[in-house]
């Protein structure tokens, strides 16, 4: 890996990893709030049937997160025109 020597490339690089942090939290955010009304969800049903049964949004929010995670751990890719 080369390191940048120019003070503007690296504040711009934290720049870019700052903004990508940021995005990656609000996902997070977006999936707790899937979690939440999935979650409702299963609980009135449960309550209706009277008894818990399976907890059939692990599936979704299991994919969810492990796509984040991905993300998370996957390198990034170059920008257009770096090598």
């Amino acid at each position: 890996m080369e390191k940048r020597s120019d003070p503007a490339e690296r504040s711009a690089d934290r720049e870019r990893d700052r903004k990508d942090l940021r995005e990656w939290i609000e996902e997070w955010r977006y999936w707790l709030g899937g979690a939440v009304i999935l979650s409702g969800v299963w609980g009135v049903r449960c309550f209706h049937e009277g008894e818990l049964t399976f907890y059939w949004p692990v599936m979704s929010l299991g994919v969810w997160a492990a796509v984040l995670l991905a993300l998370a751990v996957w390198p990034r890719g170059g920008e257009a025109g770096e090598s």
